[in-house]
């Protein structure tokens, strides 16, 4: 078996590539340079994780996040893969523990911050590894132009000069085409293959709504902003849906308030205390919990497929923001909602942080960022042909029968706010069954695979997810598979999971 495909299987229970996949991952381990662009849920972290496993060497991960970061390294533990993290967060024995390890050769990925890279005793450190190649993950921070910038990424182009012939491979999922050019540039990216998937996700509608109140307010008991939620979740009951406020004491009442109208939240901000935000997460990745209400930075890294919907409360500070954050929504591919409520004072807000950016610079920047997302909101052009355009792609097709301006659902909308807003005091319908494919499966098997993964996290003091996905618990309800053999035929099971959990998920099947 071809050596990749191999790897694939065993660790990651997969036995084909999504699109471009391979050639990133064939040119990563031909030692050539490569810059790509895969939108949320393309599969971007595989296509360095896995020449990582197969060269035998050790990647160094740049990744801005400590808990993308420690997810991953978790996720990977659980696959077989041995790799560790250095961080702020990390303890110093910690830390020695795992440049051991990386010295000795027994890691095929170390991710470390931006800011340990900026050390001093960052290029002696890495010398003493050997090293396969570097990842940048999230290589939009490099650029200034983007909006994420950070200046500690700025900084990663002295790999280069320190290791002039390890291959840099660079990885975003939102780039223009200003910043994908500085990417490549500020890293000093030597003819790199360059991969741009298509920004066009059909299978996401995009449905953008003012919710100023009316001149003449139908109803005294909800804002406009707090029917339209209503209604939005009353919808998708049953479903798993991220809402996103700008500010902790936002999510804090909204999580509150959600739980008083008969719709169970759970939260996540900064001000938490890491045990609580680590609780609630696995709630909700175990659908304990189908509505999480956080701020912008829930869901970085986060791979949850079946989130079928996305609402942001406020206006997004960029196109980017929103376009990536929108993203986590139908990674499975399935029809997903993306709803964006807005109101004239959140553009008052993004004016008064501009105005007070010392940086001339970055000031002209935030009002570009700035204009162009109230162009976003306000304008009336299809919302995926806007998105696409900006990116630098081109589509073929004029109107896309997936957002709210080719689906003319303003009328739509009016209605179902006055609905809910007159129907507050009704109780919550029963849920949903969930894509007509799951409805049709065994429920008891289903609930009893959730209770195992659940149990199994708790024991393992692990992410849920990280057990096991949602869609390899529903193919196993699908396939019932009665061998180790058939087990390993289930997306998502590879072989170091069916090694550590094949007995109990046959015997919970059989």
């Amino acid at each position: 078996m071809d050596p990749l495909r191999e790897a694939l299987r065993t660790h990651w229970g997969y036995s084909e590539f999504r699109p471009r996949q391979e050639e990133v991952v064939r040119a990563i381990l031909g030692g050539r340079d490569v810059a790509v662009v895969m939108p949320t849920g393309g599969g971007k972290s595989l296509c360095y994780q896995l020449p990582a496993v197969v060269s035998g060497k050790t990647a160094v991960v740049v990744s801005p996040l400590i808990a993308l970061m420690e997810d991953q390294v978790a996720q990977l533990g659980q696959m077989g893969i041995p790799a560790a993290a250095i961080h702020s967060n990390s303890d110093w024995p910690t830390q020695l523990a795992a440049w051991r390890e990386a010295d000795a050769g027994r890691l095929r990925l170390l991710y470390v911050s931006p800011e340990r890279l900026a050390l001093d005793s960052a290029a002696e450190r890495l010398r003493r590894i050997p090293l396969g190649f570097f990842a940048i993950d999230e290589a939009h921070c490099i650029s200034e132009w983007g909006h994420e910038f950070r200046p500690d990424y700025r900084r990663l182009g002295q790999l280069r000069d320190w290791f002039p012939e390890v291959p840099i491979a660079a990885f975003t999922a939102s780039a223009t085409r200003h910043v994908r050019g500085d990417i490549v540039d500020a890293l000093g990216l030597d003819d790199p293959l360059k991969v741009v998937r298509s920004f066009h996700r059909s299978n996401l509608q995009y449905l953008v709504r003012n919710v100023d109140e009316p001149a003449k307010k139908k109803s005294k008991r909800l804002t406009r902003l707090q029917a339209t939620l209503l209604a939005t979740l009353r919808d998708l009951e049953g479903e798993s849906v991220i809402v996103y406020a700008s500010k902790t004491a936002e999510v804090d009442t909204l999580g509150e308030w959600l739980t008083s109208k008969g719709i169970p939240s759970c939260m996540y901000h900064g001000k938490m205390d890491s045990a609580t935000r680590q609780q609630n997460q696995e709630r909700w990745m175990a659908d304990e919990a189908r509505v999480m209400v956080g701020t912008l930075a829930f869901g970085l890294g986060i791979n949850k497929p079946g989130v079928r919907a996305v609402v942001h409360m406020a206006l997004p500070k960029s196109v980017e923001q929103y376009y990536q954050e929108a993203g986590r929504a139908g990674r499975d591919g399935e029809l997903a909602k993306c709803y964006l409520l807005w109101r004239k004072r959140d553009v008052a807000l993004l004016v008064h942080f501009i105005n007070e950016i010392q940086d001339p610079a970055e000031r002209e920047r935030g009002w570009q960022r700035y204009h162009t997302i109230k162009r976003f909101v306000e304008g009336h052009q299809c919302r995926h042909r806007f998105l696409c355009e900006y990116f630098g792609e081109t589509p073929k097709w004029e109107t896309c029968g997936a957002c709210d301006v080719c689906l003319g659902l303003s009328e739509a909308v009016e209605e179902a706010i006055v609905e809910v807003a007159e129907a507050t005091v009704k109780p919550v319908r029963a849920a949903k069954p969930r894509t007509a494919a799951v409805a049709d499966l065994d429920q008891d098997l289903l609930t009893k695979l959730r209770n195992w993964r659940t149990r199994t996290a708790r024991e393992k003091n692990l992410p849920a997810y990280v057990i096991c996905h949602d869609q390899a618990l529903t193919e196993l309800c699908r396939r019932r598979p009665a061998s180790l053999a058939e087990l390993l035929e289930v997306p998502g099971i590879g072989l170091k999971k069916a090694e550590k959990y094949g007995a109990e998920l046959l015997a919970l099947v059989n």
